[in-house]
């Protein structure tokens, strides 16, 4: 049949297309798909193993953090109890001392086995023990001291100030360990982000590729992100937890200072006035020699008194409240001097003030902290005929607003500057100044809470300078 040729031909032709078609289309379609679940399987299995090295990272630093603040912690009891035993002789103070000499042991312990896995910690913890042991060493060496009955023996240790450098520089290690945690646990949670870039990689390619695994694609990184605020918020709560322990061991310390002042103000008050009543009495019998003794008790019960109402001052400036508000410290300063002024009208000071001082602070505390740098400049500069104070700003870095207090007065040694700020620490004598060495110390727990820093500059006999750094105006709002 002639005719029926074409259709055929038509046919094999058209069928022959088809066959080359498939031979090429279908072998390259499934052979992506493939691809594209190696792709999927691989990176599933790279992340899952990231979100467990995290979920180990997030758990050790935990750990590692609780640990650090519960030895910090009890270093801190055994020193409350050794102060309220060498203040008072009441061996009930000894408890807190006598709970952290069991419970340290363990605290090193733990944070020995759960620090070893974070890189570079392990120079900190043998130089922490080494701290540890030294200062429950001096502890105790103070108690047994008093226990003898030998006290001035158990001050003259406390006096050195050994204790405290230890107790700093175990604060110091301790916060290391800390941040070195941290920082471990971050780098654990950054893997974490980069296998998730990787899956948004593939959620792209799956979506061009309409397959139908795009949808479970997308549970997969919710469920990755929900994981990823799980962390955050176990992070955050360690933190809130660590905020909770020290805000306990500041209120017991506080508890503290308060039962040591109304405990001791009693048997000064006493000292005093039998002293007084000695020398009134029988001061003929005494003669000059036993007069003047019954004088410098009285003074040293002052002296103690005052020492008393300052390391109270010094708490409630640790534990006050913060109310941020826009202070002009211009005015702040001017008013002060007005008061000095008033208070002292045969001296004649230079005061040169800065217009236009605007800061974020708290009124209460700020002002305080400026009444004691203010005194200290009219207390330091008594003795010169050409005295001068000056308050004004200085650009420092990037700190918002850099105030300075400066004067012309005694000065001090460059090479003790580090002293200033630390409580009782006195660089002059106290029959040329008086004092108790605490008002530095609070102006610079002042402005750390406001989130500042404090450093001072001058030389002897040359006057000095008192630097401070605040927020500006507005940035509390």
């Amino acid at each position: 049949m002639p005719g029926a040729g074409p259709p055929a031909a038509a046919a094999d032709k058209a069928d022959g297309s088809a066959a080359r078609r498939m031979p090429v289309s279908h072998p390259l379609t499934r052979a992506s798909v493939v691809l594209l679940l190696i792709l999927f399987a691989g990176s599933s299995a790279l992340s899952i193993r990231a979100y467990a090295l995290s979920e180990q990272a997030a758990s050790t630093t935990s750990n590692t953090i609780e640990s650090s603040d519960d030895l910090l912690i009890e270093l801190l009891d055994a020193e409350t109890g050794q102060r309220g035993y060498l203040l008072t002789g009441t061996p009930a103070y000894l408890q807190p001392y006598d709970a952290a000499l069991s419970a340290v042991p363990g605290d090193l312990q733990r944070l020995d086995s759960q620090g070893s896995g974070i890189p570079g910690s392990g120079p900190s913890l043998v130089e922490l023990k080494g701290l540890v042991a030294v200062k429950m060493t001096e502890l105790g060496r103070t108690i047994d001291l008093a226990r003898a009955g030998d006290h001035a023996g158990a001050l003259r240790i406390v006096d050195t100030n050994e204790g405290k450098r230890v107790m700093d520089n175990a604060r110091g290690v301790i916060g290391g360990i800390q941040r070195a945690a941290v920082a471990a646990g971050t780098s654990r949670r950054s893997s974490l982000h980069i296998q998730l870039d990787v899956f948004a990689i593939l959620a792209v390619l799956l979506a061009a590729a309409d397959l139908s695994g795009s949808l479970f694609l997308r549970r997969r990184l919710r469920r990755a992100a929900e994981e990823i605020g799980s962390l955050n918020a176990s992070l955050e709560g360690q933190v809130q937890l660590r905020t909770a322990h020290l805000e306990q061991a500041n209120q017991a310390l506080q508890v503290f200072a308060y039962s040591i002042a109304h405990d001791l103000r009693t048997p000064l008050r006493a000292m005093s006035g039998y002293a007084e009543a000695l020398a009134e009495e029988y001061g003929g019998q005494l003669g000059e020699t036993g007069v003047g003794y019954t004088g410098r008790i009285r003074a040293a019960a002052e002296h103690m008194a005052a020492l008393i109402d300052d390391l109270l001052s010094l708490a409630q400036v640790t534990q006050a409240t913060m109310n941020l508000q826009d202070v002009d410290l211009s005015a702040e300063v001017t008013a002060i001097c007005d008061q000095l002024r008033d208070r002292d009208p045969g001296r004649q000071v230079r005061v040169t003030v800065q217009e236009g001082v605007w800061v974020a602070a708290d009124r209460v505390l700020i002002r305080s902290a400026l009444e004691n740098l203010l005194e200290n400049a009219w207390k330091f500069t008594a003795r010169r005929d050409d005295a001068a104070i000056e308050f004004a700003t200085a650009p420092v870095g990037d700190a918002s607003v850099c105030c300075y207090v400066r004067d012309n007065g005694a000065g001090f040694d460059p090479a003790y500057a580090d002293k200033l700020f630390k409580p009782f620490q006195r660089l002059h004598r106290a029959d040329e100044y008086p004092g108790t060495g605490i008002g530095l110390a609070s102006v610079r727990r002042i402005i750390e809470r406001h989130g500042g820093r404090t450093w001072a500059e001058g030389s002897l006999d040359r006057g000095a300078t008192i630097y401070f750094t605040l927020k500006a105006k507005g940035s509390h709002e």
